[in-house]
């Protein structure tokens, strides 16, 4: 629901629901956003680290 639509009152109440509800719709995307492109900097720079290997996974072979 927004301003322009038909059943919207300019009431107290609407406004700080629907604030509340577009300020957290604008963190989490703007979470997301940041996130997106911190891991397309990242891979762009090409200094990705693999993680270290897991010590029990190397006697799979053994199993």
């Amino acid at each position: 629901m927004t301003p322009l639509s038909f059943e919207w009152h300019w009431n107290a109440d609407y406004l700080v629901f629907m604030g509340l509800l577009y300020v957290a719709l604008a963190v989490i995307g703007a979470g997301l956003i940041y996130t997106f492109l911190k891991t397309w900097m990242d891979l762009e720079s090409g200094e990705s680290e693999l993680p270290p290997e897991i010590e029990s996974r190397k006697k799979y072979a053994a199993y």
